[in-house]
């Protein structure tokens, strides 16, 4: 988890320039990351697949709905809430 979230800060700490709306899209693609290669581990990994995708096969993942983990859900919701607000054009203050 550390090297992931290092990876991905790893533009930030080399140009030398950091913000909230920054971060805000560096952890939206951290979230959108876990979601997808936790999903990819599932279907490409021969013991598992896409047909045992589900609470029975997957005990880890206590709450599922609509058929996918509701984590998945959640992360997916907020990673684009917060990839919005990033992109959003920054409001200048009255001074």
């Amino acid at each position: 988890f550390p090297f992931i979230a290092l990876a991905f800060h790893l533009p930030v700490f080399l140009c030398g320039q950091w913000s909230w709306r920054l971060e805000a899209r560096i952890v939206a693609m951290i979230m959108f990351f876990w979601v997808v290669e936790d999903s990819l581990w599932f279907v490409l990994n021969p013991a598992f697949g896409w047909s045992k995708f589900s609470p029975a096969k997957i005990p880890w993942h206590k709450h599922w709905w609509l058929g996918l983990p509701v984590d998945y859900w959640v992360s997916t919701a907020l990673a684009t809430v917060l990839t919005v607000w990033s992109f959003q054009p920054k409001k200048e203050r009255l001074s």
